[in-house]
């Protein structure tokens, strides 16, 4: 049966029914490529959440330009190229933001006596918390889930009754509010802890 639907399938046509707003062909274009973006973004993320993170943001993409799409001869290799893009869009980010935290944390550490590590951990833990209480509650909650009690987006989503991308926003302008309020005050050792 799944061979039936593959031969029957023709990409053009799909393509221009989407391209008016067509539900059921964005269905029958999700259907047949998701895999093949969940794939790409998985390679180099090594993890199931940001790659269907991916996904959902290639196809959101796709409905929201829908009509500039009629062009595209090969729908499968160019959403594995915008899947990609994303992706490494990410690592992009991931990598400097790291190095920037690691020379701020450097220059930070040498200035800092190891014999008040214990009292500047302590501290780091009270500013943690100021920052995290400073969260809008819906931030709050989704950042203490992920954080405190370890549930992935997905759980966090089902539990909140949000979808995964909400969850992941919230979390990703939680993290960006608790490290501004943390930055005059953050080691290399309290970074690795926000992750």
């Amino acid at each position: 049966m799944a061979i039936g639907r593959e031969r029957s399938f023709d990409e053009q046509d799909t393509m221009l029914r989407l391209s008016k707003g067509d539900e059921g062909a964005f269905r029958d274009v999700y259907d047949r490529y998701w895999r093949h973006v969940y794939r790409a973004a998985k390679r180099y993320l090594q993890s199931d959440d940001l790659a269907r993170d991916i996904v959902q943001e290639v196809f959101a993409a796709l409905w929201y330009k829908k009509e500039a799409f009629t062009t595209i001869r090969n729908l499968e290799s160019y959403l594995v190229s915008v899947a990609n893009y994303h992706t490494f869009r990410l690592l992009r980010k991931w990598a400097a933001e790291n190095k920037n935290n690691q020379e701020y944390a450097y220059d930070f550490a040498d200035s800092v006596d190891d014999s008040d590590h214990l009292i500047r951990y302590n501290e780091y833990e009270m500013l943690l918390s100021e920052a995290v209480n400073l969260l809008p509650p819906q931030q709050k909650q989704v950042f203490q889930l992920a954080r405190v009690e370890g549930l992935t987006h997905e759980a966090i989503a089902s539990r909140l009754n949000l979808s995964q991308g909400t969850v992941k926003n919230h979390m990703v302008r939680a993290l960006q509010s608790i490290r501004k309020y943390l930055a005059p005050h953050v080691s290399l050792y309290f970074l690795s802890f926000l992750g």
